[in-house]
């Protein structure tokens, strides 16, 4: 794993400087190795070296950050190009690396990526440097993110915002599922495959975790292997509960990571849920002092000062944090089920107001998550040196998922609880009442962060927004040296 980047001059000037720039600003994570690709080769040093490129109008730099012993440093040069790409594919002997997209990519960059979206379960993304063009895609969930900016000399392709701001450029979210061409005549998309609703089908409740459970499983199982020990973000809810279930049977040692602040309504649920399953728990606490010293981190990882995105960072940032403390580089998380599920109080009433119409409320939901969430939580992740894995997002699940009627999803009482289909699952697997159908409360508020962020922001006398958006350009201030 790691963090890619990309520049094309659009004037034939040099670039090189700016990329270097780039690369270095990409992360605060260890470095494993760098690297870079122009026209005539790749080049790639130990992070203590320097790197250094001869002029050139395009160029691909790539930050390795390992999380699995057989990563390797990129980019990775064949058939006349370069690329790098950062992700898993899923459905292997064990999860791929790089080489197993570059055999899929073969010959021809431009048809490799589209097989890469048309035919390979997984989360990634790609940029390949190909004669003077940058090619590049998403999954067409969009699991990992990528950002295009544009300015009057030069386009950039980087995995996060803040590389792109070194760079003088503004940056947009790339769409999921779309092959991108830059050249020096502009920008191209082109749609290859991206999700799609699908018409409900008629299932039992029976038959629905019936399929659900195969599913799941597998998700997880695919990524588990090769792995002895995996962390996961544990709240006792049923998003992560069903998945400590399953990670406990693929052999896997499972760390259980709950975090909140002293006194935190987290830790008893999730002790709970952890006796249920017989699996060991780490139960982490923080103060608001915590919260106030990570805050600036965590704005700079998710790069906006967004406070429902800060309020649910600050938690996932400890949990990753508490991995790397303790050697695990691979953490799992329950992110994806409250879109494909019903999880949020929105669905429920709207469900009641409009009935099967809230279908395609949560489709948009589901394909909306990588702007909402997935990006989000992958860089925050990826800042501490991180891999984050995210079974509800596995493309077979989702499929399922958005086959299910709404009705074996949401209660027709909004004051039932939400995720029907997933309570009988937990049911099915033996997890008691107590667990199955705790009622759902956002990681923010359980964890006691969205109280502190607010008290911090009365303290200055500033509205929350306000606050965060102040401490927020300062960063960018000190890091950039410019404001947007």
């Amino acid at each position: 794993m790691g963090h890619i980047t990309a520049l094309l001059s659009r004037d034939g000037g040099d670039i090189a400087p700016r990329l270097l720039r780039m690369l270095d600003a990409t992360s605060p994570a260890r470095a494993d190795a760098k690297g870079i690709a122009l026209r005539d080769g790749v080049i790639v040093k130990a992070p203590n070296e320097e790197l250094q490129a001869s002029p050139s109008a395009a160029m691909l730099g790539h930050l390795q950050v390992k999380a699995r012993p057989s990563d390797p440093p990129q980019p990775l040069s064949q058939h006349g190009y370069a690329m790098a790409f950062e992700g898993r594919i899923w459905g292997n002997p064990s999860p791929s690396d790089p080489h197993h997209a570059a055999d899929i990519m073969g010959r021809n960059p431009a048809d490799g990526i589209r097989r890469l979206l048309r035919h390979c379960r997984g989360g990634f993304s790609v940029v390949a440097l190909d004669h003077g063009r940058i090619l590049c895609a998403r999954d067409p969930v969009g699991t990992i993110p990528l950002y295009l900016g544009e300015g009057d000399h030069a386009y950039g392709i980087t995995s996060n915002r803040k590389a792109l701001w070194t760079a003088g450029l503004e940056a947009s979210t790339m769409p999921p599922g779309h092959l991108v061409e830059i050249s020096e005549e502009g920008v191209r998309l082109e749609r290859v495959k991206t999700l799609e609703d699908t018409d409900p089908r008629e299932m039992t409740m029976e038959e629905a975790v019936d399929d659900l459970d195969t599913s799941l499983a597998e998700a997880v199982e695919d990524r588990c292997k090769g792995l002895f020990r995996v962390s996961l973000g544990f709240s006792g809810g049923i998003d992560s509960t069903i998945l400590a279930h399953y990670m406990s049977r693929t052999g896997a040692e499972v760390d259980l990571v709950c975090v909140g602040l002293e006194g935190s309504a987290e830790f008893e649920a999730a002790e709970l849920a952890a006796d249920s399953l017989d699996l060991p728990l780490r139960l982490e606490s923080f103060t608001p002092e915590d919260v106030d010293r990570d805050l600036d981190a965590v704005l700079w990882s998710i790069e906006e000062p967004d406070p429902m995105k800060a309020g649910i960072a600050l938690p996932l940032h400890w949990t990753a944090r508490c991995a790397v403390e303790t050697g695990c580089r691979v953490i799992f998380s329950g992110n994806g089920s409250d879109e494909l599920f019903g999880g949020y109080h929105r669905h429920v009433r709207e469900y009641a107001e409009a009935g099967g119409a809230v279908r395609r409320t949560l489709f948009r939901d589901v394909a909306g998550a990588h702007s909402v969430n997935y990006d989000r939580d992958h860089k925050v992740c990826a800042d501490l040196g991180v891999e984050l894995r995210l079974p509800y997002a596995d493309p077979g699940v989702i499929r399922l998922g958005l086959s299910i009627p709404v009705e074996l999803k949401l209660p027709s009482d909004p004051g039932e609880p939400r995720k029907k289909v997933l309570r009988a699952l937990a049911e099915r697997l033996g997890l008691p009442d107590e667990v199955a159908y705790r009622r759902k409360k956002a990681v923010q508020y359980s964890t006691g962060v969205s109280k502190a962020l607010e008290a911090a922001a009365r303290r200055t006398g500033r509205s929350l927004p306000g606050y965060l958006s102040e401490r927020f350009e300062k960063l960018r201030e000190t890091h950039i040296g410019y404001q947007p």
